[in-house]
């Protein structure tokens, strides 16, 4: 991973939840954001290349108690295991049109397709 590329990750904690498969949700944890990814630390291993239903709870910039529920799809690009829970790269995608600004405050470029 270059220099400038950690350099504009957002170290950040904003709760979340992936939908594992019909009935199965399991909670996560935005630990960074970046453009138009992201890394979740879950206590359940993501596949590479596929496709999740990701919630995640963002937080107003100017005041942390506002949160928006955003339910985007994110695709795992990588996981791996790190201090006993899983951490999973994603690339977020099909954010709803109200959510583009939220987004964008943070640093998001908001990607339409996979």
């Amino acid at each position: 991973m270059s220099e400038s590329r950690i350099n504009q990750q957002l170290v950040v904690s904003w709760r979340a939840a992936v939908l594992i498969e019909a009935g199965n949700i399991v909670a996560a944890k935005v630990i960074k954001f970046s453009g138009s990814s992201l890394q979740l630390q879950c206590a359940h291993l993501l596949r590479d290349g596929q496709v999740y239903q990701l919630m995640m709870e963002v937080p107003d910039q100017h005041d942390a108690s506002l949160r928006t529920q955003i339910i985007c799809k994110a695709t795992c690009q990588y996981a791996l295991l790190s201090a006993g829970e899983y951490r999973a790269g994603m690339k977020y995608f099909e954010v709803p049109p109200q959510h583009h600004l939220l987004l964008k405050s943070w640093g998001g470029r908001i990607a339409l397709a996979v």
